[in-house]
């Protein structure tokens, strides 16, 4: 339950499609579909994936609907053969079909602006029969209304699988209707850190009694940081925010340069305001990360403005021809060192005249490493004007996860230079 809250109203997803139970198509409906509606404070209690059995399907309905206020179903409402969701509705709603002229009416329309005088396939034009007892959901966005149907006390959604249309149709007309049958507001808040492991950054916050009266916390790690989670239900949405502002602030000051961002701010976006907010410029050299410190900081829109350019210098020989790293550094440290990473990020400054220089290099494994200097040992350096600043890191033996742990680190340590 929601906070433990056992009134609140409850919800179940059902998920339709062979190709989801089989692994060929990875369910992000039931993802975007939970974190919604959660913040109608309707719990989430189940989600059923079940492939194109109409007796299955029909079991799952008729359970869910004994169990929830609301059901939301996806997938299974196309034109093809195992698109059979609207035949289970039928049998189990006990009613015929009849025609609807304003889905009819949409797909001519659909189809004509699809070529010159394109018929609508007869295939298709069997969306335009829909069941009787069926309020239809219209959509805009393909061919397949969605349904909206009635079972005692519980209101059954039934939403095409294609993701862009499930979530046109859901916010056109599921989430209004939750909204306005609601009586609280479940609102959330992701606060983002990054240079800590998860125990870590809970040892640093300390107790969480006072917190955990308001709101709740969750934690979500992954090899780039940890994600803080707050979630509070509230009687309005005015209320949540300001809880959420409270429990945010508390965070802050125990976290302090740990934290980077919240909900959907990016590192890189962080970095790259920071540098605007300066008027500084950035270049890159990048050895073991291959471009990835440049690519995701041009992922950026208006990244022109301050991303200058980036040199991906993989052998010893572009170190020293492209950046002016003394031969003399590698022959005696290595390239995989801190002299070399410094003379990397001051070289990239002199030859581009950037204001700031990033450099890495690594060995990303899983070969190239020694006793001496293993697999995920990474040197980052930043330059600036106020000097250079080295970290050495050592991270995994997976190769993928070194490059992204080294350009993470990366743009990590310029903001903290930046700032």
């Amino acid at each position: 339950m929601i906070f433990g809250d056992s009134k609140s109203p409850r919800a179940e997803l059902v998920v339709i499609g062979d190709e989801i139970i089989s692994g060929l198509i990875a369910d992000k409906n039931s993802q975007y579909l939970g974190a919604r509606i959660h913040e109608f404070g309707i719990e989430v209690s189940r989600i059923t994936a079940v492939g194109d059995a109409a007796s299955v399907i029909e079991d799952c309905v008729k359970l869910a609907l004994q169990r929830a206020e609301w059901v939301v179903l996806t997938g299974g409402l196309g034109a093809t053969h195992d698109d059979i969701t609207k035949s289970v509705l039928l049998k189990f709603f006990e009613c015929g079909l009849k025609k609807d002229s304003k889905v009819a009416a949409m797909l001519d329309a659909m189809f004509r602006n699809r070529g010159q005088g394109q018929e609508v396939p007869a295939s298709v034009r069997s969306q335009c029969e829909v069941p009787e007892k069926a309020e239809v959901l219209y959509n805009e966005k393909g061919t397949a209304p969605g349904f909206k149907m009635l079972k005692g006390k519980s209101i059954l959604f039934s939403l095409p699988g294609v993701p862009m249309e499930m979530q046109h149709l859901f916010e056109k007309y599921v989430g209004p209707e939750m909204a306005s049958r609601g009586e609280k507001f479940f609102l959330h808040r992701l606060i983002k850190t990054v240079g800590l492991t998860e125990a870590d950054l809970w040892t640093k916050v300390g107790s969480l009694k006072a917190l955990q009266e308001k709101t709740t916390i969750a934690s979500l790690p992954s090899h780039l940081g940890v994600r803080v989670r707050i979630s509070v239900l509230a009687k309005s949405k005015q209320e949540g925010e300001l809880r959420l502002d409270e429990a945010e602030s508390f965070l802050a000051q125990r976290l302090s340069n740990y934290i980077y961002g919240k909900d959907e701010e990016t590192l890189e976006e962080k970095v790259g305001g920071l540098l605007r907010k300066k008027s500084l410029t950035l270049a890159t050299a990048e050895s073991c990360t291959g471009g990835l410190i440049g690519h995701r900081l041009t992922q950026v829109s208006g990244s022109s403005d301050y991303y200058k350019e980036g040199f991906v210098v993989y052998s010893n020989d572009a170190k020293v021809v492209r950046l002016g790293v003394e031969p003399r550094l590698i022959e005696e440290f290595g390239a995989v060192s801190a002299p070399v990473a410094e003379a990397m990020a001051q070289g990239v400054c002199r030859v581009t005249g950037a204001d700031v220089g990033i450099s890495a290099t690594g060995i990303a494994g899983p070969s190239g490493g020694s006793e001496l200097k293993p697999v995920g040992l990474t040197y980052i350096a930043v330059h600036d004007r106020s000097g250079t600043h080295c970290k050495k890191f050592i991270f995994t033996h997976d190769r993928g996860r070194n490059r992204e742990h080294a350009a993470q680190a990366a743009l990590n340590l310029a903001r903290l230079k930046i700032q």
